[in-house]
């Protein structure tokens, strides 16, 4: 079961954890306007960004964070997961938000080791911005948000939004840096938009020809907070108006084996989640656990995904340590990081799943993702909701305790 029903938080944390990444939230507000964004129905949609916290503050506030009550799961040294840069406002659309990313970062060198920095942007990205951060040596994924509606004369967007063109010269120009990776994020994958592109096996060619990574690519999430009845959206994405409520997410299907099958054609990485790009740009294991049975179908298998990068995810390799060595010690540690007897969590060997009978909310389920690396998979008997956009992650987690035989902790 779901837990009780919240109101999307209109004002998110300065720090909070989501699934791929933590988000680190100093400005909120966006000032372009997409009908599709779920910024619309927290009241962050075209509006002026309003800075909340200085670099310094946020800095210090994310070195408590990290050593807190975080690090009775996760150690803050041996701690991979990566950080996100503004998923309430565009951090490269105005010159205030650039400086705050060059002036935060350059705060956090002071208290924490570089681990890889995620910027979602939509915006031109200007070559002062780029040189300034790479002379930081600190490790930036770009995720190039691009849905190709303005390239198609679609009116969904407005504002300063990049069309293919300005992507691919942002991605040059990143992926030129020393410091900086680039990532196309394909968003979102319907039929309206994706359908009219005339060759996917091009576009792929192009994004690989300025040294983009892969592509990371995502339909339109359905559930609270996703604006839907947006008359932009009404009008020109109808797949998405007119989907069924219990659907979580319009994705075109069809497109995406076209796409999967061009991408394997020229050797082009194409990923249906985020965490997957960024374990090809540090040529890691991926450390959701996308590879795992539970969603290895749908997120794993049909990916355009390079050899060498597929072989290192999967189970421990000859010389690793056993997933399931400190399963105890994990399970006594999470049943401290979230107050609960120890009795209320149990872990099945047989299926790698940490079984957890409690409400988590949504923000606590992904630190206990990140703690679990892929080793584990954390299944819950109730999930709280707080964010406005519904990780699909969560909600999987519910539906695996659901369809487990399981009666209860002993």
């Amino acid at each position: 079961m779901t837990g009780p029903v919240r109101e999307p938080q209109r004002t998110p944390p300065l720090i909070a954890e989501h699934d791929t990444w933590i988000s680190l939230d100093p400005v909120v507000g966006c000032p372009a306007d997409c009908g599709y964004c779920y910024l619309g129905t927290m009241g962050l949609r075209a509006t002026k960004p309003m800075r909340r916290a200085t670099p310094r503050r946020l800095a210090h506030e994310l070195h408590s964070y990290l050593n807190g009550r975080r690090a009775e799961l996760i150690h803050p040294l041996d701690d991979p997961t990566p950080l996100c840069f503004g998923n309430y406002t565009d951090m490269a659309m105005t010159p205030d938000n650039a400086s705050m990313i060059v002036a935060a970062l350059t705060e956090l060198a002071e208290l924490i080791p570089p681990r890889p920095t995620v910027l979602i942007t939509k915006a031109t990205v200007t070559e002062n911005l780029v040189a300034e951060l790479d002379a930081l040596e600190w490790p930036i994924v770009w995720f190039f948000s691009q849905s190709f509606a303005r390239d198609q004369g679609i009116t969904l967007e407005r504002g300063r939004i990049a069309d293919f063109e300005t992507t691919l010269r942002n991605a040059h120009l990143v992926s030129s840096s020393r410091w900086q990776s680039a990532v196309h994020f394909w968003r979102p994958f319907v039929p309206e938009l994706s359908h009219p592109l005339p060759d996917y096996q091009a576009v792929v060619r192009r994004l690989q020809d300025v040294g983009v990574d892969a592509s990371v690519v995502a339909g339109m999430r359905r559930g609270p907070g996703v604006p839907v009845d947006d008359p932009r959206v009404l009008a020109s994405l109808p797949s998405c108006a007119e989907a069924p409520s219990e659907q979580r997410e319009v994705f075109d299907r069809a497109g995406w084996e076209e796409l999967r099958a061009a991408a394997r054609t020229v050797g082009y990485p194409v990923y249906r989640h985020s965490s997957c790009a960024l374990a090809l740009v540090r040529s890691a294991r991926e450390h959701l656990g996308t590879w795992r049975t539970e969603v290895f179908a749908d997120r794993c298998l049909p990916c355009s995904c390079p050899k060498p990068q597929r072989s290192r995810c999967g189970p421990a390799r000859t010389g690793e340590k056993d997933l399931t060595e400190d399963a105890d010690d994990f399970c006594a540690r999470l049943a401290a990081f979230l107050g609960l007897s120890r009795e209320a969590i149990s872990f099945d060997a047989g299926t790698g799943c940490v079984e957890i009978f409690a409400e988590v909310s949504d923000l606590e389920y992904n630190t206990i993702l990140h703690a679990a690396r892929g080793r584990y998979v954390p299944v819950l008997k109730s999930v709280g909701f707080e964010r406005a956009w519904r990780s699909a992650w969560s909600l999987k987690a519910r539906q695996l305790f659901e369809d487990k035989p399981v009666g209860g902790p002993e």
